[in-house]
């Protein structure tokens, strides 16, 4: 980021802080209301100095630099009216980093954004947020104590990950009417596959919780492995997946679609970029996506392009949503930042940003019933219809 705005933005945040005093009865000298803007960047400068200066020599509990630098580039991304942009400091962008590469380390829980409300939606097997006794369906409402009015999924995982053996404090809401609960969850290394996979009969059923670097590649040994033991049609899981890298879904598609457009991209210049499958299809045989209204981004994408071409029948209720792309850049100082660049849309063009991809096959159940395979109707009827296609 250049120096200029780096400044720029940090004026912006102290002079919020210095505005906030007037409402509060303050008595404030040398105030010049003339004051409406800046022409050039070296004004901008000077101004950002000269607030610095009244921070450090009379704030009460003056800030640091490094504490001023964060707040202002979370101001700038909060005027972008962005849901997705947010702020990564250098030992939370490790975090995301360590999560594209299918490392986890933290309390071993899926959560989701609905409303603006955080939720869990699945707990893991002996984890430390299984012994601490988390559910799905639980409402964070606070994170070590902070709360929003409505959460950004990124910066919820970045608050709730951490180092092995530090701990995070969660205030949940279970039930109807709701019980107020606090939970300390010790963190750790979360060993986790990123796919399951299993032979259903004939049908082999694969569930994939993320996009990140390796999914393709597993995808492919799992359908590989299940054809050989006899997998004549496949059911491809991708409820409760939030997406991941683009890159991945394009190489999952790929798996699928033997050629065409998979996934066009356009920014706010109108100009588009479109990727197409690129690798050789690993099966021909029938095939059936499940998705519901935690399957986003990357789970659209791939969702989405294999409805556009008939490769596939949808299964479940409508998806997230996510129709758009979130680009991260490395800063110079360490950290990076998130935020929207461009939206995205299926090979026939369509657009389904805050509308979601609707199923063939509109199968409606409650979350809590995915979790047993007797109550779990959308995979029965998945399944019910990968066989007719036999």
């Amino acid at each position: 980021m250049k120096k200029t705005a780096l400044a720029f933005a940090a004026a912006v945040a102290a002079v919020v802080l210095v505005l906030a005093g007037f409402t509060g009865g303050f008595v404030v000298g040398h105030f010049r209301p003339e004051t409406t803007g800046f022409e050039t960047s070296a004004q901008l400068e000077e101004a950002v100095q000269e607030v610095r200066s009244i921070i450090l020599d009379q704030a009460y509990e003056p800030s640091d630099d490094t504490s001023m630098t964060a707040g202002a580039i979370r101001g700038m991304l909060d005027s972008l009216d962005d849901p997705y942009a947010v702020y990564f400091d250098a030992e939370h962008y490790s975090f995301l980093d360590e999560q594209t590469r299918g490392e986890y380390y933290g309390i071993g829980v899926t959560v989701t954004v609905r409303e603006g409300g955080l939720y869990v939606v699945s707990v893991f097997d002996e984890t430390p947020a299984d012994t601490a006794g988390l559910r799905a369906e639980d409402r964070i409402v606070a994170v070590d104590g902070q709360t929003r009015d409505t959460w950004d999924l990124d910066e919820a995982v970045q608050l709730i990950r951490g180092p092995e053996g530090t701990s995070v404090t969660l205030d949940i809401e279970r039930g109807d009417p709701a019980e107020r609960l606090t939970l300390e969850v010790e963190r750790a290394r979360i060993d986790i596959p990123n796919l399951e996979s299993e032979l259903i009969g004939e049908v082999g059923y694969v569930r994939l919780l993320t996009f990140n670097q390796h999914s393709a590649d597993d995808l492919a040994d799992a359908f590989g492995d299940l054809e050989d033991r006899g997998a004549e049609g496949f059911v491809l899981d991708l409820r409760d997946n939030p997406g991941g890298l683009l890159s991945s879904s394009i190489d999952v598609a790929s798996l699928f679609i033997e050629d065409g457009v998979v996934v066009s991209v356009r920014d706010r210049e109108g100009v588009e970029e479109s990727y197409r499958a690129d690798g050789d299809p690993v099966t021909d045989k029938p095939l059936v996506v499940l998705i519901n209204e935690n399957s986003a981004s990357a789970s659209e994408i791939v969702a989405g392009a294999l409805q556009d071409y008939e490769r596939a029948t949808l299964v479940g209720v409508k998806s997230f949503g996510k129709g758009s792309v979130q680009q991260i850049e490395e800063l110079s100082f360490g950290g990076a930042v998130k935020l929207t660049t461009s939206r995205y849309f299926t090979p026939q063009g369509r657009s389904i940003d805050k509308v979601g991809l609707t199923p063939d096959v509109v199968v409606e159940m409650e979350p809590a019933e995915q979790a047993e395979r007797e109550t779990d109707v959308q995979l029965k009827r998945a399944l019910e219809i990968v066989r007719e296609k036999l």
